[in-house]
C-alpha cells in the first residue's frame, strides 16, 4: 500500500512534464453566399487572395471552386505563397494541383490541397495565388454577393485580414482602394505546443516525494524481524 501511494505521488509530481502534443488552427472566410459570384481564374491570371496567418505551419489550403465552363479542358491549376500583400511578392512556397472532374457547374464547391512546409509567421500577411492555362474552365467563388440589375451589394467586407486581388480590371468594388471583395477561402495549419518547463512549485514537491520514498523504506527496513526455525 505504501509503495502504491509513493507511486501515486511520483505520478502527481511528475504530470507537469507532459509530451508535446498538437493543435490545429483553421482560418475559413466566406464571403459570397447569397448570389454568389465567381472569377474564371484563366481571365485574371494571375488572382489571389491574401490573409494574415494565424498558424505558423500550414498543412492545407482551400478554395470554394466552381466551373463556368464544364466542357473544357481541366488544366492543371498552380499555387504559389507570396510574402506580404500583393501579387508581386517573393515567392515561398508552391505547388500544383488538378481540380477534380466532379466539380463541374456553377455550385461553389472546397476543394483543399497539400500545403505542408509552408511555414510563415503568425500575425504577418502573406497572399495565395492561383495560375493556370488559357482554358476558361474553372472558377473561384467571391464576395460579397452582387445583384448585377439592381447594384445591391449582399452583404459588406467579410474579412479585414486580407482581401481580393486581381492581375485585370475585375468587378468595380473588387478594385476599389480599399476593396471588399474577398475569394472563398480557407487555410489549415498545426503547430507543435512545446510542453511548459515545470515550476518551482513542481520541482519542490518531486524533490520532497524522492525524500518521503527513502525515508519511508529505511523506516521499514528497521523495524524487520528475522526468524530461523
Amino acid at each position: 500500500m505504501v509503495r502504491m501511494r509513493l507511486a501515486l505521488a511520483a505520478l502527481a509530481a511528475t504530470s507537469a512534464f507532459a509530451v508535446g502534443s498538437a493543435s490545429a488552427a483553421t482560418l475559413e472566410v466566406v464571403s459570397g453566399t447569397t448570389n454568389a459570384r465567381g472569377v474564371t481564374i484563366s481571365s485574371y491570371d494571375p488572382l489571389g487572395q491574401s490573409f494574415t496567418a494565424i498558424d505558423s505551419a500550414l498543412t492545407s489550403f482551400g478554395f470554394q471552386f466552381e466551373s463556368l465552363n464544364p466542357d473544357r479542358v481541366n488544366d492543371p491549376i498552380t499555387f504559389n505563397l507570396l510574402a506580404g500583400e500583393g501579387l508581386s511578392g517573393p515567392s515561398i512556397f508552391t505547388t500544383a494541383f488538378t481540380l477534380p472532374t466532379s466539380i463541374n457547374s456553377r455550385t461553389p464547391t472546397w476543394y483543399d490541397f497539400d500545403v505542408t512546409g509552408a511555414n510563415v509567421t503568425v500575425g504577418q500577411k502573406y497572399t495565395a495565388v492561383l495560375t493556370t492555362t488559357s482554358s476558361a474552365r474553372n472558377a473561384v467563388a467571391l464576395g460579397p454577393g452582387y445583384n448585377s440589375s439592381t447594384g445591391q451589394f449582399f452583404g459588406g467586407d467579410a474579412y479585414a485580414g486580407g482581401q481580393a486581388f486581381f492581375s485585370a480590371p475585375s468587378y468595380a468594388n473588387c478594385d476599389a482602394t480599399p476593396s471588399n471583395c474577398d475569394l472563398n477561402f480557407r487555410v489549415t495549419g498545426t503547430t507543435a505546443v512545446v510542453a511548459p518547463v515545470p515550476e518551482p512549485a513542481s520541482w519542490a514537491m518531486m524533490t520532497l516525494g524522492i525524500a518521503f520514498a527513502g525515508g519511508t523504506l529505511r523506516r521499514r527496513r528497521s523495524s524487520w524481524t528475522t526468524v530461523t526455525a
